[in-house]
């Protein structure tokens, strides 16, 4: 009985250890008695805890703040160097790292296009450009507490794989399993619209409970918060609004259906439609470098697809009623073009109750909104035993 009891007080300590330094973490500069009275926690333990981080290098003492009467106090802030996470986003065409230190600032950022491979190419190119980025960065093996890979795609989060993600044409990968065995690190795998929507609530939307993150780049991915969790449903792949059908006599989709959202609403249809119309194959991207004002052809397609994103998105309005709703993606290069448009269909065709409560607006961290999602993921997983092999 009593090996028990020292089980569990080593337990508790642990748990109090941990949970101490994510207060710093989130809330740092911060004094010992603030922690004491913001946390329920003595004095002493405050102390005994805050200690063991500094002894190990986790937390450092920063500049005395202002006297209320007595000594002044000592700051704590966590050190950023005593760790490092790799934050990956596998994009069709290109992907993006991103290091951040241990206060979840960017240390360092990489970005790699990607020719038309297969999955086992681009993993293996990858991974030797991870070994080489952290080298590069002087960043040790033993520093990294674990790396993230956002994707495109139908994900099992649990077990690191990846079912299909349509628009890379990959299908049926342990991810987690490739790089575990390439790299030795402990790594989360996420759907890319999910991740982006932890990384706004965190960094743009902090208060918001209920929020809906769009992302439109070849395809459309959603991501849920739901009472300031994020949902994932009874599958882990809640979200998938890009298959709602808006025109059952509209194109092919992928997953077998027509007219699905994606199809009539993404970046992939601007470029298609402007092949129809034209003839010419002009990558997303460029078209959106060139005059779109002077191309009356260009610029009716941009308004026929904002009216369809706008009917997609009265569909999740009327069926979750979110606080915010947040597009993103690489549709956000024409905003300028699409977001009138868009406001002006919602208001219209969304039901008035429901539109009156929700709040438009484009992403706030653009192209790294997954990352720093899936950055925090990584954190918030691994973080405990982390500091606990650490410090035992």
């Amino acid at each position: 009985m009593q090996e028990v009891q020292v089980g569990n007080s080593r337990y508790i300590r642990d748990l109090n250890l941990t949970g101490i330094f994510r207060l710093i973490q989130k809330y740092g500069p911060i004094s010992r008695k603030e922690l004491a009275e913001n946390t329920g926690y003595s004095a002493a333990t405050i102390t005994n805890h805050v200690k063991r981080l500094i002894d190990e290098g986790f937390v450092i003492e920063t500049d005395k703040g202002s006297s209320t009467g007595g000594r002044r106090p000592v700051y704590l802030t966590v050190n950023p160097e005593q760790g490092y996470i790799l934050a990956v986003d596998i994009e069709v065409k290109q992907i993006r790292i991103l290091l951040f230190d241990l206060n979840l600032k960017v240390k360092e950022k990489l970005e790699l296009s990607i020719e038309v491979r297969t999955a086992e190419e681009v993993l293996q190119i990858l991974a030797e450009q991870i070994r080489s980025f952290c080298r590069q960065n002087d960043i040790k093996e033993e520093k990294i507490i674990g790396m993230g890979v956002v994707l495109p795609g139908l994900v099992d989060n649990k077990n690191g794989y990846l079912h299909f993600a349509p628009n890379l044409k990959w299908r049926d990968i342990d991810i987690k399993g490739y790089f575990e065995k390439a790299l030795g690190y402990k790594i989360v795998v996420e759907n890319e619209a999910k991740a982006a929507v932890l990384g706004e609530k965190e960094l743009a939307f902090p208060d918001v409970e209920n929020m809906v993150y769009v992302s439109i780049n070849e395809g459309i991915g959603c991501g849920i918060i739901f009472n300031g969790s994020l949902y994932r449903g009874a599958s882990g792949n809640a979200g998938e609004f890009g298959h709602i059908i808006i025109d059952s006599k509209g194109p092919e989709c992928h997953c077998g259906n027509f007219g699905c959202w994606e199809t009539l609403a993404s970046t992939k249809y601007i470029s298609n439609r402007y092949f129809e119309e034209t003839g010419k194959i002009i990558p997303y991207l460029d078209l959106c470098k060139q005059a779109i004002a002077d191309n009356e052809i260009l610029l009716e397609i941009v308004k026929e697809t904002a009216r369809n994103i706008a009917i997609g998105l009265v569909n999740i309005v009327n069926s979750l009623s979110p606080e915010v709703l947040v597009i993103g993606g690489n549709i956000l290069a024409l905003k300028n073009y699409i977001m009138e448009d868009i406001e002006e269909i919602l208001t219209e065709k969304a039901l008035s109750v429901l539109k009156q409560k929700v709040e438009l607006a484009c992403s706030k961290l653009g192209n790294k909104a997954a990352l720093y999602g899936i950055a925090r993921m990584v954190f918030d997983i691994n973080i405990e035993e982390e500091i606990i092999a650490r410090i035992n």
